[in-house]
């Protein structure tokens, strides 16, 4: 179902593909992300060799916030941080979990960005992401990109 183009899955079809607890992660970041940045995710399919299927993206401003590409397991998130906010997560170090440190750090510059693709796998992680979305908007509202 979420790798068929031709079927436009539902937000409730796209959570049930997932298993628990991951499910639970999921709706927990999409409620996140809708209630504090109010927005309203958008259901879109790519082609990308590295992850196809059916995303959820979300976009504040026509900026992207994140993706969210589901996984039967887990879910991997998308969330694209600007290289002046590399330091600040660097100095977050202490509170983020391993696995985080390890992306922002392995992760190739990209025009002047870093492109976090984080699989989603605990519930710390999930808090990560939500705190990782909430530096970078913080950020951007505050003139700094």
């Amino acid at each position: 179902m979420l790798y068929d183009a031709g079927y436009t899955p539902s937000n409730g079809e796209i959570a049930a593909f997932i298993n628990e607890p991951a499910r639970s992660w999921w709706q927990d970041i999409n409620i996140f992300i809708q209630e504090r940045f109010r927005v309203s995710p958008k259901i879109a399919y790519s082609k990308c060799a590295a992850k196809p299927g059916w995303n959820v993206k979300y976009s504040k401003s026509g900026k992207s916030l994140c993706t969210l590409y589901p996984e039967e397991q887990s879910f991997t998130a998308l969330v694209v941080i600007t290289l002046d906010l590399e330091p600040v997560i660097e100095a977050m170090s202490e509170v983020l979990e391993p696995v985080i440190m390890e992306i922002v750090r392995s992760s190739r510059p990209f025009n002047g960005t870093k492109w976090l693709m984080i699989p989603v796998t605990s519930k710390q992680v999930q808090d990560n992401v939500a705190q990782l979305l909430l530096l970078k908007y913080e950020m951007k509202r505050s003139g700094k990109k």
